[in-house]
């Protein structure tokens, strides 16, 4: 379980850091020419990506069931674990009722946190085969 865990952390890092640059290109695209330059907005971004990639985390907590090797060895059961978290929030972020520059901002944290969650999904399954 120490390794799921770790595993997560790090999945949780490297989506923040992958989100606030996503995001921060995105509004200097999206609001090109807008007298507020990046450096005013960056840390509210910065903030609001965090807070929502803790949300994710905290949907994904499920994960760490898998140290169960009966678990584990389900594929079924492994991916619903593993993915069911941030595919929620996805689904969520969708039905809620906000503007469509916070969709986006919810959309590109989520697509950013499940990149980075498949590409550790295919580390782990790789080193255990």
């Amino acid at each position: 379980m120490k390794a799921l865990a770790r595993q997560l952390f790090k999945t949780f890092l490297f989506s923040v850091i992958i989100s606030i640059v996503a995001s921060a290109v995105y509004y200097s695209l999206q609001y090109k020419g807008v007298s507020q330059d990046l450096n005013g907005i960056l840390p509210s971004l910065s903030e609001s990506v965090a807070l929502l990639n803790i949300f994710i985390l905290i949907m994904t907590l499920p994960m760490l069931f898998l140290a169960n090797p009966a678990y584990y060895n389900n594929l079924s059961i492994r991916l619903v674990l593993y993915f069911s978290g941030s595919v929620v929030f996805v689904i969520t972020a969708f039905r809620l009722q906000l503007n469509p520059e916070n969709k986006t901002l919810y959309f590109i944290t989520a697509i950013s946190f499940i990149i980075v969650h498949s590409v550790f999904y295919y580390l782990m399954t790789k080193k255990r085969r």
